[in-house]
């Protein structure tokens, strides 16, 4: 490569095809909004749990990473995730969190959790994921 070729910038396609919204987040912290598609529900109307635990996977992850600094932001890989289903999912927005709650400088704990904007809780997780060098 050289000074007149552009560095390559990867992105995860997976958030963006979800069309989460970026809601804050600092170092170890994000939030974000998911509005339910039709596809993305069960027989009963609620979220499907797959859906659930998709996104609980995706925020915790993020949250491992996530720095204000995108040069400092790091990508992560799961390496267990423990998820508590607590209630039903309606078809409306969901807000979910990942915030990092320990760990080291390579492997980290994190915490997640989906819940409606009234507060309503559907489910929790707790993982442990490595953390990739930024930029790798």
């Amino acid at each position: 490569m050289d000074a007149d070729t552009p560095a390559v910038t990867r992105r995860n396609p997976y958030p963006e095809s979800l069309g989460l919204t970026r809601l804050g987040g600092g170092v170890g912290f994000g939030k974000f909004a998911f509005d339910p598609r039709p596809h993305d529900m069960n027989g009963v109307g609620a979220v499907h749990g797959g859906v659930i635990a998709g996104l609980l996977d995706l925020v915790c992850a993020m949250g491992a990473g996530a720095h204000p600094d995108p040069k400092q932001r790091q990508f992560s890989i799961t390496l267990s995730l423990n998820i508590n289903f607590v209630g039903a999912a309606r078809p409306e927005r969901l807000i979910c969190t990942g915030r990092r709650i320990g760990g080291g400088r390579r492997n980290v704990f994190v915490e997640g959790r989906i819940e409606h904007e009234d507060g309503f809780l559907v489910a929790t997780a707790q993982g442990a994921f490595k953390l990739m060098a930024p930029g790798a």
